[in-house]
């Protein structure tokens, strides 16, 4: 019989050794260095406006994605696992884009002022909340010795 689950204190991982983070470090900045250009050709180049197949089928993935991170969280949580950082960050991620998809995607007058109103008042915060949960879940574990 399993005993009780241990706390999240006694489950801290080893810190990533300096190498490790040295190449974590280059590669997010070259991609971080790739994808700011590349952002500015795509916001020159792209149509304003095109039309979609599988709309509805894009907006059901993310908002399951969104359900998958949230239930892991909450799993996660619930065992004492701080290995529930990785997928409340995911959500604060998912949970941003879908703002962000919703306010720049919406026709304007009502539909947008909804969106706006959606994001200021229940997607941000809720990204907000989650990325703070993955930061105190996650403080001690890249702290230097």
């Amino acid at each position: 019989m399993r005993g009780p689950a241990p706390s999240l204190s006694s489950l801290r991982p080893a810190a990533p050794s300096a190498k490790l983070l040295r190449r974590a470090r280059l590669g997010a900045t070259a991609v971080g260095g790739f994808l700011v250009p590349w952002s500015a050709v795509l916001a020159k180049t792209l149509p304003n406006t095109t039309q979609v197949r599988r709309w509805s089928t894009a907006w059901a993935g993310l908002d399951a994605s969104e359900a998958v991170a949230a239930l892991t969280t909450s799993a996660l949580l619930a065992r004492g696992d701080r290995r529930a950082a990785v997928p409340a960050a995911a959500f604060g991620a998912l949970v941003l884009a879908d703002a962000w998809f919703d306010v720049t995607t919406s026709a304007p007058g009502r539909e947008s002022a909804i969106a706006i109103a959606e994001a200021a008042v229940v997607e941000v915060p809720l990204a907000a909340a989650a990325f703070w949960l993955a930061a105190k879940l996650t403080a001690s574990d890249l702290r230097r010795p």
